[in-house]
């Protein structure tokens, strides 16, 4: 696993200090722009960012059973006499509460959308926090150093950071209103080993509490909130051009497959029905509309009198004329065998299909069957008789 630790440098805001981390195994420390990131980090990585305390406010809360966080907003806001409307309306507002930890986190909108919109270009998974935080999991009361900043956490989970020019005056603000503040000292800094006692001091690198933190930062709330970004998960799932071609076509294809199938489909209907239509008038020229295809075609059964016919040569034989059908173009009646051999020259294979089913009803059988079917005509000869 890819990790990399981010603080500010002591430089400048939009200059980082990147600790690396293969495995929680430190590997390199890099300096480099927050504008630049991406071209550091790659998409398979974690980043942790730690907000230097002094540009957030971090205050303790009373967490009262049934109330909301909308409702603990309120009442924190209604009572914060030390900021305006006008900054408040500002700042996003993290609210946490746990069994043993209940906080409110105020922070910049602008300073944590431009921080957020920067990290989101690396693809990686995302996490802030507090920097104060690295040394409250170690131990809550505890004082540590990064870069040019003395960083406090305190019991509560609040904390804040000083530089070396001002971290003396905040030293003995701290002591006047927090008397009961027993610091670890995690660095052996001369400043903070006279302001407390001695036997407090714990020497510990950055990458000790780095290590530290990455076992239990599980249970402190990320100031990241994850939202949809398309050019994010780009990055993260390392999706290509090929591959944004392909979901892109592939998307074309489902929105356009059921427009096209139906389009098909009812292109097909009105072909079917256009020859039903024609097929009808083939056999009954009289025929203007088709509704019930099987009922019309018995009443066109019915309608020749095929009793009648019956009385014509070869019995019956010569009432296939009747229908009238141009593609039957010659009839070889032979009277010794009651037989006719009948050629057809592309007659359609449904027209062919109810001509048989006439034979029948002139008391006619069908003996043999010298056709074949081309682009759907039926061409060939068949040889009919009178049943034996």
């Amino acid at each position: 696993m890819n990790r990399y630790f981010i603080h500010t440098s002591s430089n400048s805001p939009n200059r980082l200090d990147l600790f690396y981390y293969v495995n929680n195994i430190f590997q390199t420390k890099t300096q480099i722009e927050l504008t630049d990131i991406s071209d550091h980090i790659d998409s398979d990585s974690e980043i942790f960012y730690f907000v230097p305390s002094s540009n957030l406010s971090s205050i303790g809360i009373e967490a009262i059973e049934g109330d909301s966080d909308e409702a603990t907003r309120a009442k924190l806001l209604s009572n914060m006499d030390d900021y305006i409307v006008s900054d408040i309306s500002e700042n996003e507002i993290f609210i946490y509460k746990s069994s043993d930890l209940n906080l409110a986190i105020l922070i910049s909108n602008n300073y944590l959308k431009d921080l957020v919109n920067n990290l989101r270009s690396t693809g990686s998974k995302i996490y802030i926090y507090p920097e104060h935080f690295l040394g409250f999991l170690k131990k809550r009361s505890s004082i540590f150093k990064v870069a040019d900043r003395f960083i406090f956490s305190f019991n509560s989970g609040e904390g804040f950071s000083q530089t070396e020019s001002t971290v003396q005056d905040y030293i003995d603000l701290v002591k006047q209103e927090r008397i009961d503040f027993d610091p670890k000292i995690f660095s052996n800094d001369e400043i903070l080993i006279n302001a407390y006692k001695s036997t407090n001091l714990e020497e510990l690198t950055l990458e000790d509490l780095h290590s530290n933190f990455a076992k239990n930062y599980s249970s402190l709330p990320n100031l990241y909130k994850s939202s949809f970004s398309i050019t994010y998960w780009i990055k993260r799932l390392q999706i290509n051009r090929l591959d944004m071609v392909i979901a892109i076509a592939a998307l074309c294809l489902t929105v356009a497959y059921p427009l096209v199938t139906t389009y098909l489909n009812n292109s097909y209907a009105d072909q079917y029905k256009n020859e039903t239509v024609n097929l009808f008038k083939k056999i009954n020229p009289n025929i203007k509309k088709v509704v019930n295809p099987r009922r019309q075609i018995d009443e066109i059964l019915n309608s020749y009198n095929l009793v009648k016919t019956n009385r014509i040569s070869i019995s019956g034989m010569d009432s296939l004329k009747v229908l009238d059908i141009p593609q039957l173009t010659k009839v070889f009646m032979n009277v010794e065998t009651s037989e006719a051999t009948l050629t057809l020259s592309e007659l359609g294979s449904n027209q062919f299909k109810f001509l048989m089913t006439l034979l029948p009803q002139s008391n006619l059988i069908l003996i043999q069957d010298n056709t074949e079917i081309v682009n759907g005509k039926v061409s060939g000869t068949v040889l009919i008789g009178l049943p034996k």
